[in-house]
């Protein structure tokens, strides 16, 4: 007689944002899997507001930007059937300051492209250029020899660079990649998203602007894979502090699973984590720092025309306007993003809507006074990408079935949407490996 199959391992993932919604597409396959969220809907800080859109095509929490080299966020959403002709707006690398440097990178193999690109930039001296090409390419080596990590602002006073190339060209880079101030981002940091980003592939460094809104685009198809493949899942639903038993089981509200993957904001993972978690790892957690990242939505009864997709400003309280017309949406709306809004200004909604439409009206002097505006303010949007930031040692966690993930973990790049994808990947990976482990010790999981 042939022997029982052995039952699929069944495996918890508590949380539903990005990191937690790749973790469970790739486990659904090959677990008995449920999910947990503790909010009405899924997508974490990166999702719809589940709110009247106000007569906007829509809301999502934080006007959000893609680029070509997010590739496990491109693969995740192949596997869920979203389309990425259908959900995004593809364009080269765009670099429009509207107040200072522009340059457009051409359809050539890398360096050359951004070579191109930069070579004829507008609004720069020849000289201005050739620095920034220099510095460019310095950094680049840097990069190969792996060295010691550095301020961007210790690296940018080092190399001399001009207040003019840093306002208009290296603060905008770091604030929008890194989400953190340039006296204390990580150059290495800084770095790891230029050699996967710009340096490595052309279409890298595309810009994927959202032609909807985030819970279409992730997580409701997400949500319909799970579905598929016969996952309990369970919204609204809170999780107290796990438990591991005798048997090695992760004890979660009660009930018992193989492996527990732990997807939710570092600011409620460490109290969800067993009581006797090794006190390093707790101060670990706690010692996080955070920056804001404030949107403000403004509709017009004009049409808002900006002079590019993705326009910036260098010198005032708007960092990047979305052009909402060249994404198929109405043309009379437009998406301010404010990074490291925290250090920007503590404004009340008012004035973010007062300063913002203030800076809108220097790029379309046409435009009367806002009919509709929203602002939103993530206090916590992401992990500061600081320099020579330590992540916690998470094997006593690993040892006991028990998972973290999360934009905030990935050893290489800032809290981004592909952090948090690939952060999710490698848990599921790394718990199905541990429970083929026990499998092949003869303690199949029950």
């Amino acid at each position: 007689m042939k022997p029982s199959p052995r039952p699929l391992p069944k495996v918890a993932v508590i949380g539903a944002g990005w990191a937690g919604l790749s973790a469970a597409v790739a486990l659904a396959p090959h677990t008995r899997l449920t999910l947990f969220e503790a909010g009405r809907q899924a997508g974490g800080r990166a999702r719809t507001l589940n709110t009247d859109s106000h007569g906007f095509s829509f809301l999502d929490n934080g006007q959000h930007i893609l680029i070509g080299a997010y590739r496990s966020v491109a693969a995740m959403l192949n596997k869920i059937g979203v389309s990425e002709q259908d959900a995004f707006l593809r364009l080269p690398l765009q670099w429009h300051i509207s107040d200072g440097l522009q340059f457009q990178t051409a359809a050539l193999p890398p360096p050359l492209h951004i070579l191109y690109g930069l070579l004829t930039a507008n609004n720069i001296g020849w000289k201005e250029k050739i620095r920034l090409i220099n510095d460019m390419r310095t950094l680049q080596s840097r990069h190969r020899s792996h060295p010691a990590d550095t301020t961007v602002a210790a690296w940018l006073h080092n190399r001399r660079v001009s207040s003019k190339l840093t306002a208009q060209f290296w603060q905008p880079l770091v604030w929008g990649a890194l989400n953190t101030p340039l006296e204390t981002a990580s150059l290495n940091t800084l770095c790891n998203v230029l050699q996967d980003g710009v340096w490595s592939d052309a279409a890298g460094s595309d810009y994927l602007l959202p032609k909807r809104d985030l819970g279409s685009l992730v997580a409701e198809p997400a949500l319909a894979f799970l579905a598929q493949h016969h996952a309990d899942i369970r919204m609204e639903t809170r999780v107290g502090r796990l438990s591991t038993l005798p048997d090695g089981k992760v004890c979660i509200n009660n009930e018992t699973f193989d492996a527990a993957i732990l997807a939710v904001a570092p600011y409620h993972a460490a109290a969800l984590m067993p009581s006797e978690t090794p006190d390093d790892i707790q101060t670990a957690y706690r010692n996080m720092r955070y920056h804001a990242i404030t949107t403000v939505y403004l509709r017009y009864a004009e049409s808002v025309r900006l002079p590019a997709p993705l326009t910036g400003l260098a010198e005032n309280t708007a960092q990047w306007f979305i052009d909402r017309g060249a994404l198929g949406l109405s043309e009379h709306e437009t998406a301010a993003v404010i990074s490291v809004s925290d250090l920007v200004g503590p404004y009340k909604n008012e004035e973010w809507i007062k300063r913002v439409h203030h800076d809108l009206k220097t790029l379309c002097p046409h435009l009367g006074e806002p009919t509709a505006a929203q602002v939103i303010t993530e206090k916590r949007a992401t992990v500061a990408s600081s320099v020579n930031r330590q992540l916690p040692d998470l094997m006593y966690l690993h040892q006991r079935y028990i998972y973290p993930c999360g934009d905030y973990l990935h050893p290489r790049y800032p809290a981004t949407l592909e952090a948090a994808v690939q952060s999710g990947l490698t848990a599921a990976e790394q718990s199905i490996n541990d429970l083929n482990g026990l499998k092949n010790a003869d303690r199949a999981p029950s």
